[in-house]
């Protein structure tokens, strides 16, 4: 027996028609929490059946949430062409100037709270701002820039967190500056921050905040001020006066029109009402604590401050094919789930949220029991309107899913995550990280190095990820972004059967991941590589950073029962340094597609990781009809003849500089480079330019022979017990450009050791060949503050060149691999199935289920 309330008038009849012996007639004074109150009614008189809440067809207005306790389980929620929308209506209009419009609204808002967005018709109004948003460039256009510091650097005592410079033509100038807001994309541009202006001094130029930003402000940060009514100058724009309680709007221009000729003549009666103008300021529409079973669907929810359906303790709840759009300020998503169990989101469209699409966390670490949160066959889009650190679906805790939905056009990450046991499988994630840099279309990090064991990222349709870098030239896209990014020590990840393709820089980047089985992938188009290993060490701050982090979390589960058949955790992180001198281990990436179609884009890059801890191997290359280029170019034997050049420095008289020899960069007037005892001696220092701070020297101009290989043998020793430098091959014209190929890492120390570096010159048909290159000279790059270096017994020969495949190989990489056409269907058409006779068949290859990729039919 089922109990139905309903918010549309029913008759007496109509409401016994449903079976129930409740003779309650709801009437249309009978608004949601009047229901909600009468079917509590219900309950405490001993009628505990399944109910329904229906709400009318139309738009019902809802400020405050509907909140259900655990007394308020078996409940549906749902409509038919209903619309839920969480602010009043603004009316008693009357002109300001110009085109701006103005209304007292201290009565529709509760005290103290400041609106952070406006409706119009359904459709969100700008922020008054400077400079004004620019609908013709909505991401890259509409920007101001932090001033560049003089030459001489930032002043002494540049408070960066909290202060900043503003270029001449964008000082400004407010009534207010304390209700001023900046929001800007601090340092690396990872994600903004939205901050409060404490002053501008007009005369320096001086920014100033009334806090410290999380991170620091840089010069040729983007920002945009806001929230002033000096800035309300352009169509779409508005502000709200804390101060007098008035909001100011100039409408759009067709809503201007309406305005204009209304039923009442503002001119004549000082007042008129705009279509439909509404400040959100509900706090959610639904928070559902500890309660079971609670059903909303069939609902569309717009305009609220907070999330607009919230999660707390609840199980076996269901969110099912309701269209959340326009809901959240930038701490607002379209539905937060925490702890409980079993609440699924299902066969919803979200979009325009003001933070995440959905947040799902909940579980025992400890026990790796979870709650078994998911968001299935949902199209999730243009998430993240106000906070750029938003996803479509953030997930954290263990055993939670994102399955079969379509992720798309977000400024971040389409699923970023952290725990373990949590399942990312058959989406279609598309035009993310459009507005920031280093991020990935699914995200994960394990600095506690128990972060995200047991996880699988599996049958993942990826493509267009972008990014967004921010340089002393102004904004740059595509920019430094990836596919699928295991970051920071993240381990024990099954990644299998994921399509990644056109991404600015690499399809999958592994930065430190350990013990992951990376197979049956196709990662294509990458800007950069096609995938990348890059590993820390000892000596690196993000070792030495999270060292004590990854112990803890290690300590914090080891000897727990549900833990001991997890992959990778029989090693204890102070063991994770190998004999080698590197962390990364226990990859394995095996028959994996690799392709690409454009001159001198790498196969793959690997950085401080080895074969011998790492497998990869039985994976097919293919870069159309351009070699298959790795960056490595290992030399054969000398080729027979005399040196190129020799060198050992006794032609010169102590403290001269031999010819030939100078700097690249010197750090300060008293670094030197002059002859010393038979042997170079090079100061070593580090200098104020962050770009150039270290030493680095170079060699006399030897004429460059395309596509030959040299081999450069000389000695070195250190004044200090140890130094680290490096050796490489360089060629520069100013003007044109620079090129250098792979360096050579060498630690000296006081006693003279021979060491060599080696290289090859572009062949004049590959993409780092340049007509300017004439010449190339020994790099020598040394990384230490002090102490000295010195070189004797240069010898410079030619060599028989290995071509980049063989080098990679003869490293211990791709051993049985192939360098083939994987025989597309048609990948210009984006179609990445493979034809019948397909080589990768024959590494091991299986076909990727594309047809079950993307959100399922109802």
């Amino acid at each position: 027996m089922s109990l139905r309330l309903t918010t549309t008038l029913l008759s007496f009849a109509s409401v016994l028609s449903l079976g129930h012996a409740l003779d309650l007639p709801i009437t249309p004074d009978l608004p949601p929490h009047a229901a909600l109150k009468k079917l509590r009614e219900a309950r405490q008189a001993g009628d505990t059946s399944p109910a329904t809440i229906l709400f009318p067809a139309g738009t019902t207005e809802l400020l405050t949430p509907l909140t259900l306790e655990a007394t308020d389980s078996n409940i549906t929620f749902t409509g038919t062409q209903s619309t839920l929308i969480g602010g009043p209506k603004v009316t008693g209009w009357e002109k300001h100037t110009g085109e701006i419009v103005k209304a007292d609204v201290s009565k529709l808002l509760p005290k103290g709270f400041l609106p952070k967005q406006l409706l119009c018709d359904g459709e969100r109004q700008i922020l008054a701002r400077y400079p004004n948003f620019d609908a013709k460039a909505p991401l890259y256009g509409g920007w101001a820039f932090v001033a560049p510091f003089p030459p001489a650097g930032a002043p002494e005592g540049h408070r960066w967190k909290r202060t900043l410079f503003v270029k001449p033509e964008d000082v400004r100038k407010w009534a207010h500056p304390e209700d001023v807001e900046l929001d800007i994309f601090a340092q690396y541009g990872w994600w903004n921050f939205i901050e409060p202006v404490a002053s501008l001094d007009p005369a320096t130029r001086l920014l100033t905040l009334k806090k410290d930003c999380a991170y620091d402000l840089h010069p040729h940060n983007r920002y945009h001020f806001q929230n002033a009514l000096e800035e309300l100058d352009a169509p779409g724009e508005w502000f709200y006066d804390k101060h007098s309680g008035v909001l100011y709007f100039w409408p759009p221009a067709d809503v201007a029109r309406t305005f204009q000729s209304g039923s009442s003549d503002p001119n004549r009666t000082g007042k008129s009402d705009l279509r439909d103008v509404r400040l959100p300021l509900a706090d959610a529409f639904f928070k559902i604590k500890g309660a079971k079973n609670i059903t909303i669907r069939d609902l569309t929810l717009t305009g609220t401050h907070g999330s607009a359906i919230i999660f707390e303790r609840a199980e076996d709840c269901l969110v099912e094919k309701c269209v959340i759009t326009k809901v959240g300020a930038f701490h607002g998503s379209g539905v937060g789930v925490s702890d409980g169990k079993n609440v699924r989101v299902s066969h919803c469209e979200i979009s325009f949220t003001g933070s995440n699409g959905v947040s799902l966390s909940g579980g025992d670490r400890k026990t790796l029991t979870g709650p078994g949160h998911s968001v299935e066959d949902c199209h999730i889009h243009h998430m993240g309107v106000f906070n750029k650190n938003a996803c479509g679906v953030a997930m954290y805790g263990v055993d939670n899913a994102v399955r079969h939905c379509h992720i798309h056009d977000g400024p971040r990450m389409g699923v970023q995550m952290s725990g373990n046991n949590l399942a990312v499988e058959y989406n279609h994630l598309h035009h993310l990280c459009l507005e920031t840099q280093d991020g990935g279309a699914i995200y994960t990090g394990g600095r506690d190095w128990i972060s995200s064991r047991g996880s699988k990222w599996r049958y993942n349709l990826i493509h267009d990820v972008i990014g967004c870098g921010q340089e002393s030239g102004g904004l740059k896209h595509p920019w430094f972004t990836f596919g699928l990014y295991p970051d920071d020590n993240s381990g024990g990840i099954d990644i299998i059967g994921n399509i990644v393709f056109r991404v600015a820089h690499t399809p999958i980047h592994m930065h430190n991941s350990r013990d992951c089985i990376v197979e049956n992938n196709i990662f294509a188009l990458g800007g950069k590589f096609q995938f990348d290993l890059h590993g820390w060490t000892k000596e690196q701050r993000f070792y030495t950073s999270h060292i004590d982090t990854m112990i803890k979390g290690y300590e914090s589960v080891a000897g727990e029962l549900a833990w001991t058949s997890m992959r990778g955790m029989d090693l204890h992180p102070k063991d994770a340094i190998r004999d080698d001198g590197t962390m990364m281990s226990g990859n394995s990436f095996q028959r994996n597609i690799l392709f690409s179609d454009t001159p001198g884009v790498k196969y793959g890059d690997i950085r401080h990781a080895t074969a011998k801890w790492n497998t990869l191997d039985h994976n097919l290359a293919w870069n159309g009809s351009h070699p298959v280029v790795t960056g490595i170019n290992k030399v054969g034997p000398d080729k027979p003849g005399e040196p190129l050049l020799t060198e050992n420095f006794d032609r010169v008289a102590n403290g001269n500089t031999i010819k030939g020899w100078g700097f690249n960069h010197r750090p300060n007037k008293n670094v030197q480079l002059v002859v010393a005892d038979g042997a170079l001696r090079a100061d070593c220092a580090l200098g104020t330019d962050p770009g150039n701070p270290k030493t680095v020297f170079h060699g006399p101009d030897i004429p460059i022979k395309p596509g030959a290989a040299y081999r450069m043998r000389l000695r070195v020793k250190s004044a200090e017990p140890t130094a680290k430098l490096s050796l490489a091959f360089a060629s520069f014209k100013n003007g044109e450009g620079y090129w250098q190929a792979g360096s050579t890492s060498i630690t000296a120390t006081p006693e003279w050791t021979e060491f060599e570096a080696t290289g090859r010159m572009p062949r004049e048909n590959e993409a780092t060949w340049k007509p300017w290159m004439k010449h190339f000279w020994l790099r020598i790059d040394c990384h230490e503050p002090k102490g000295q270096i010195f070189i004797d017994d240069i010898r410079l020969t030619e060599c028989a060149p290995l071509d980049e495949w063989t080098s990679w190989q003869a490293e211990g990489w791709d051993k049985h691999s192939l360098i083939a056409d994987p025989k597309f269907v048609d990948w210009k058409k984006d179609d990445f199935r493979l034809q019948a006779d397909s080589p990768a068949f024959k590494l091991g290859f299986e076909a990727i289920p594309v047809e079950k990729i993307g959100v399922r039919d109802e």
